[in-house]
């Protein structure tokens, strides 16, 4: 991939882990309430697609390039995952 391709590819993961994060926020703060099903299962959508597109980001880049990318946008996707996880630990001790 060019330089320009793999750019392009983490400012459109940065913008979906935007999303998701706010997402996750809003299924946070609906919590207890009868809008939480939905929102929460837009959130795990948003979170899904995102590790998705990064998984596949990755599996196309050179090594040097995976490396590039993983310093650049790896421990957003990492936290995503831990919001997700503690927003599901919320709602088990609910």
């Amino acid at each position: 991939m060019s330089q320009e391709e793999v750019k392009k590819g983490i400012d459109s993961l940065t913008d979906q882990f935007m999303e998701a994060r706010e997402l996750l926020e809003d299924a946070r703060e609906s919590l207890g309430t009868t809008y939480f099903s939905e929102d929460m299962q837009d959130a795990q959508t948003a979170v899904k697609d995102t590790l998705a597109e990064y998984a596949q980001l990755l599996s196309q880049l050179s090594d040097k390039q995976k490396e590039e990318v993983v310093r650049t946008i790896g421990l957003k996707m990492e936290e995503l995952k831990a919001q997700e996880m503690a927003l599901n630990e919320e709602l088990v001790d609910q």
